[in-house]
């Protein structure tokens, strides 16, 4: 009942003092272990990542999301041959290409935050700041952006978020759900449209490059579907805390800024080099980690900690109390913007992608908007959120934000 009710806090309340060995519940009729060390980690996800799969449990919640076919979904050969088709999207061209589009949509927030200085009133961020990583999300996958779709698919997932966190937390599903079927048929909808559209352009995306390999057409749907909700969900919501935890911190704004004006020029390479921004995203990463658990599932016995594993277990890795594991952090509850400039004391302390070879293949796209995003607004403005609490989480399949990002602005000038 208490993993159901918050799972976010079940972490929390089930954290051992002595986090060498996993904890073992019993949660239904499944036997869980929850690991919250970086060590675990590496065990899972690299060192013996032969005996571990996919969680089925979690697949199955999240298949409305992801797609019966969708990347999330996929082993074997079929999840290499969509990785490396999507892998060839994110060379130095596509990444100028996406550069300049998302540099574009942070510049047409510009005008509704001058006036809002004007008026000293403050601008909530959530929706506009996931209205661009949503329109990001349409560019790499349709070649479209999503403007005038983007609040409507936006719905739908966070909808069928919600209802796979509710489902993932029940142990008995629901098999039918109305609301989960109008979402579904939303995003089908709107997706299959524009795909109908984009097809006709000769720009790349991953639409275009999924279809001239000659895949199947409900095949490439599920791919849409996959990097729409894991392309976009999980950035949206990391760029939502990194620019509260920068907007409550000015000299962070000021580093920022600085560095920005620095940059040579505006493309891939020149954001790579900032890596005060990037340690600074890294951080919020760190700290609120969108993917707030890795679920696996051994399919074969395993020892882990001391602890005996056995085959068909449900394992899930705590993300967030690796990252703050007091061994490998200094101050690891506080937010540190430099901290990742010189590294980690561990390589598996740090999992906000995951790790190991199923490692996020949207990481590369994510940090180009986090750091195109705040570099311009630092740029730009000075910031001071309204409120000085951190935004209130709610745990679905993914870390989302239940309350508003109000921020006042004022303009800087150098």
């Amino acid at each position: 009942m208490a993993f159901q009710q918050d799972p976010y806090g079940f972490f929390d309340e089930y954290k051992p003092k002595d986090t060498s060995q996993p904890v073992q519940l019993n949660l239904g009729f499944r036997r869980f272990f929850f690991c919250y060390d970086p060590q675990h980690a590496q065990h899972i996800l690299q060192e013996q990542k032969h005996k571990y799969d996919k969680s089925s449990l979690v697949l199955k919640k999240i298949k409305p999301l992801s797609g019966p076919q969708g990347l999330i979904q996929l082993t074997g050969d079929d999840a290499q041959r969509v990785r490396q088709t999507s892998t060839k999207l994110t060379n130095n061209a596509g990444m100028d290409r996406l550069v300049q589009k998302v540099e574009g949509f942070v510049q047409e927030l510009f005008p509704l935050i001058d006036r809002s200085i004007e008026k000293n009133e403050a601008v909530d961020l959530v929706p506009h700041l996931t209205r661009i990583v949503l329109r990001t999300a349409g560019v790499f996958v349709l070649n479209h952006d999503l403007i005038s779709e983007s609040d409507k698919l936006n719905a739908a997932f966070v909808d069928l978020n919600r209802k796979a966190g509710e489902s993932l937390r029940s142990i008995a599903e629901c098999p039918f759900s109305p609301a989960k079927k109008r979402s579904l048929n939303t995003i089908h909808a709107e997706l299959d449209q524009i795909a109908e559209e984009a097809l006709k352009d000769d720009e790349p995306s991953l639409l275009k490059a999924l279809t001239n390999r000659g895949e199947d057409k409900s095949f490439v749907r599920d791919q849409l579907k996959a990097f729409m909700f894991a392309g976009y969900d999980t950035t949206a919501s990391s760029l939502i805390f990194a620019t509260y935890l920068v907007a409550a911190n000015q000299a962070v704004q000021s580093r920022i800024a600085s560095e920005a004006v620095r940059i040579p020029e505006m493309n891939y390479e020149g954001l790579k080099s900032s890596v005060f921004v990037q340690s600074t995203y890294k951080e919020a990463l760190r700290l609120y980690p969108s993917a707030y658990f890795l679920p696996r599932e051994t399919n074969q016995d395993d020892v882990v900690g001391g602890v005996k594993i056995p085959k068909g277990s449900q394992v899930f890795l705590s993300v967030r109390h690796i990252q703050r594991h007091p061994e490998y952090f200094e101050r690891p509850d506080e937010f540190v913007a430099d901290r990742f400039i010189n590294g980690l004391k561990h390589p598996f302390s740090f999992l906000p992608f995951g790790g190991g070879p199923r490692i996020c293949i949207g990481m590369a796209l994510a940090k180009l908007e986090a750091t195109l995003v705040l570099q311009k607004l630092c740029e730009r403005y000075e910031m001071q959120a309204a409120n000085p609490e951190p935004p209130e989480i709610e745990a679905l399949i993914t870390a989302h934000t239940k309350s508003p990002l109000p921020v006042f602005f004022k303009r800087r000038y150098s």
